[in-house]
């Protein structure tokens, strides 16, 4: 049996096959490295997993989650697994390698991701090839769930939103100003917090004015992430992630500004894994 895994910081997909079909999906906390240590991934999937499957049955894990670029975050991942699956072949791999097997398998192209966190590369059909250092939600993160809730909220607490959209908002949302202060300064996750906020501007995205936040954030995602690449025009272009799954009509209004074609959107990418790990068992 395989093993597979998307981890992000606020949870993690996993998908079990069974003899190439799907057997068994779950879903634990997120696991990003740079905010855990081992012991806390071995101890949530001992408690998570067993009585669900029998993990000596597993011979390989592959794992992809954000904050796994680094052989040593990897390690705080890995250490765990192997702990875990003592049976089994482990591997962890970044949240963007991922993304990019999912998006385009074997082929040549550029990866993006948009959820919580933005991020992108180009791939050459087997590796990543070129990327941006993530310098996450404070200082980059274009076009992502907590940069597009950053923005809104700044502009809501300045009062510059229109009086309609500000109401709206308060119908959905009991937070005071003050509250939404010490979410964001004081309290765990201000990552999470600002992205959550993207169900309220995917509901109101037909107003001009969301538009122009969503659009303008996305092309600055454009700019500063995705035109890095070499002949970036030239390369099918596709993204993963709830933000460029439920955005993708101002996706597209912003590739298009930089000469990009947009391909596919994924909102998640375990589909994508799925068929690439299934089609490398055929290969080998």
């Amino acid at each position: 049996m395989i093993l597979l895994a998307d981890s992000g910081s606020t949870k993690t997909d996993w998908l079990l096959l069974k003899e190439g079909k799907e057997y068994l999906r779950l879903q634990t906390r997120g696991f990003n490295p740079y905010f855990i240590d081992t012991s806390l991934v071995y101890d949530t999937l001992i408690k998570e997993f067993t009585g669900k499957f029998d993990l000596s049955l597993i011979k390989e894990v592959n794992f992809y989650g954000s904050g796994c670029r680094f052989e040593s975050k990897q390690a705080v991942i890995n250490n765990a697994l192997k702990q875990l699956f003592l049976k089994a072949e482990t591997t962890v791999e970044s949240d963007l390698l991922g993304a990019a097997r999912a998006l385009h398998g074997r082929g040549r192209g550029i990866a993006g991701i948009l959820g919580t966190g933005s991020n992108a590369c180009l791939y050459d059909g087997t590796n990543v090839v070129e990327t941006n250092f993530s310098v996450g939600y404070i200082f980059g993160d274009e076009g992502s769930g907590a940069t597009l809730g950053r923005i809104f909220l700044s502009l809501y607490l300045k009062n510059k939103v229109p009086s309609e959209i500000a109401e709206t908002f308060e119908k959905m949302y009991t937070y005071t100003k003050e509250e939404i202060l010490t979410h964001v300064y004081k309290k765990p996750n201000p990552n999470s917090f600002l992205a959550k906020f993207t169900r309220f501007l995917k509901q109101q995205i037909k107003h001009p004015f969301i538009e122009d936040i969503v659009v303008n954030s996305f092309d600055d995602y454009f700019r500063e992430q995705v035109s890095n690449f070499t002949g970036y025009k030239e390369i099918p272009f596709s993204c993963v992630g709830s933000v460029a799954h439920n955005f993708q009509e101002q996706l597209e209004k912003a590739a298009n500004r930089h000469g990009i074609t947009l391909g596919r959107t994924l909102i998640l990418p375990m589909e994508g894994l799925v068929e690439f790990h299934l089609n490398n068992l055929i290969v080998e």
